[in-house]
């Protein structure tokens, strides 16, 4: 992903805060997460869509906040959850028909 990321780096500077090339050399490291550049980029890579969710109470549930890759079609998406703090885990909507597996 970040392969990617440095060959499309005109189009994806602006995500990163900060030095672009200090960004990229930190995510290389072995043990450092990825962000939301890193969701962004992993849709193009995979070719798939990628759906962003998080808990809101106020809503009773969960919410959609972000989507990448769209233009991959919007069947069974790769869905995770976002906790905060830049966390993520993968998430399966219960009750959701899923249809087959893309991963």
């Amino acid at each position: 992903i970040i392969d990617e990321f440095i060959k499309q780096r005109q189009e994806t500077e602006w995500f990163v805060e900060g030095d672009f090339d200090t960004y990229v050399k930190q995510r290389r490291k072995p043990h450092i997460w990825g962000d939301e550049p890193e969701l962004f980029m992993a849709s193009h890579v995979l070719k798939m869509p990628i759906s962003v969710y998080m808990y809101d109470a106020d809503a009773s549930g969960l919410i959609s906040i972000a989507e990448y890759g769209q233009e991959y079609g919007k069947d069974i998406p790769i869905r995770v959850l976002y906790y905060g703090s830049c966390h993520y885990d993968a998430l399966q909507i219960p009750g959701r028909k899923h249809g087959k597996c893309r991963l």
